[in-house]
């Protein structure tokens, strides 16, 4: 039965009883932890309320002068509860994953922070500079010829986990400390930094995290076959060689099937990151629900490491806009959800994006405030008077001291004259 709230026309209604024709005024769950980009909505279909019960919420307030009025709808039936899409693992090219985790019938909730971020960020720091000399060494064996220690990658994959699982937002600041002379290696262990990360939030099982995260690692490895004329052209491919880059997937699947102790999902990875829901990707066009929880995370996290990063060929642009090309991409390369998902995993002002606040003072986005998603965790590089601060300072604009001060706009660090990357461990 709807219970009738103080604003006269809202009222509270058990999600049982929620229907389509009512707006959804409020649904109870700050931004992170519902899945809809904002609180409120008319709901046009019955996944819109799947959406919320998979979510775990059992009410919301509704607004009957914007809606069908509660009081109008006869009874409704008991709801059954589905596996969300977010943990069916599609297609029939990957054994089936083990179960992702604790939360089979919800969607992901926040992790449990259990190191702060200045406590967690110079350990995560220390993995991340050996993931990296291990991405090298992989990379120049598979160059040469000689087999990988694949041991030695799974044991840097652990301590990736392992960091994540203590702060997920350590892992996701690191993937700015990168320059475009190391990208090759700097983009393997980004894009497996971001899967982990995103497989997290998401839940998924630690079994899961492993076969993910060893094929975000080595998902570039067919690079290795590609000619280097190619590889580090200094301008964009022509038709002929982008034809010839288009094979490093398949080269890469052969690469592991013949490398020992890769597991088939992983390969699975490599060879078909670059797919996509509307059938456009290559190299075998699949399509729709063949495309698979892994292939979805990787390709995502590929494409948002690639927008993001400095490359010889091309400007990074801010974390921000590259989580809008993502956002154009929706329904044709990756479904709606899982972009959206993606988003709420990094931020919508990610970590490395440059901010102007009413007060004048730019700050860079450190780390991403849980509680308010439009309130981050600022390092203040700039001060009101205009000048660059020699000694920075951290500002958590969720605090209350703070309430004044109002994100303004989005800065370019290019204009700026700044490496952002500088400034995340600024005492190392």
């Amino acid at each position: 039965m709807a219970k009738t709230d103080s604003g006269g026309s809202l009222k509270k209604v058990p999600l049982k009883d929620l229907s389509v024709g009512m707006y959804v005024h409020d649904v109870g769950r700050r931004w992170f932890n519902h899945p809809w980009a904002k609180k409120s909505r008319l709901i046009t279909s019955k996944q819109e309320i799947e959406q919320l019960r998979e979510y775990g919420i059992d009410e919301v307030i509704v607004d009957e002068a914007r809606g069908v009025k509660a009081r109008d709808l006869a009874p409704s039936a008991p709801a059954t509860v589905r596996r969300p899409p977010l943990f069916e693992e599609k297609g029939p090219t990957v054994p089936a994953p083990s179960s992702p985790g604790p939360s089979a019938e919800r969607l992901p909730r926040p992790l449990e922070v259990q190191a702060p971020l200045e406590e967690e960020l110079p350990r995560a720091h220390k993995t991340y500079i050996a993931a990296l000399e291990t991405a090298k060494e992989f990379m120049t064996d598979f160059r040469v010829g000689r087999q990988i220690n694949v041991p030695k990658v799974q044991d840097t994959i652990e301590d990736m986990i392992d960091s994540t699982f203590r702060n997920l937002d350590a892992t996701l600041t690191l993937t700015k400390l990168k320059t475009y002379d190391d990208y090759t290696f700097t983009h393997c262990l980004n894009v497996t930094a971001l899967a982990v990360s995103f497989g997290c939030h998401l839940h998924l099982s630690r079994d899961n995290l492993r076969l993910l995260g060893l094929g975000a690692m080595l998902h570039d490895v067919g690079k290795t076959g590609v000619p280097l004329e190619i590889l580090n052209k200094p301008a964009r491919l022509t038709e002929e060689e982008f034809e010839v880059m288009k094979t490093h997937p398949a080269l890469g699947a052969r690469l592991l099937e013949k490398t020992q102790k890769v597991p088939a999902p992983s390969i699975d990875i490599a060879l078909h990151h670059h797919e996509r829901l509307d059938g456009t990707g290559y190299p075998d066009g699949l399509k729709g629900p063949q495309v698979h929880t892994f292939l979805i995370i990787a390709g995502l996290v590929d494409v948002y490491d690639a927008l993001s990063s400095e490359r010889i060929y091309h400007r990074a642009v801010p974390p921000h806009e590259a989580l809008k090309v993502l956002f154009t991409l929706r329904n044709t390369h990756f479904e709606s959800i899982w972009v959206e998902r993606f988003i709420q995993c990094l931020g919508i002002y990610p970590a490395g994006t440059l901010v102007r606040l009413s007060t004048g003072e730019i700050g860079l986005v450190v780390d991403v405030n849980r509680s308010s998603m439009l309130r981050p965790i600022l390092r203040i590089v700039i001060n009101q008077q205009g000048f660059t601060l020699a000694k920075t300072r951290i500002m958590d604009l969720g605090e209350a001291q703070h309430a004044e001060r109002k994100i303004t706009e989005v800065m370019s660090p290019r204009k700026l004259s700044l490496d952002v990357s500088h400034f995340f461990l600024p005492d190392e």
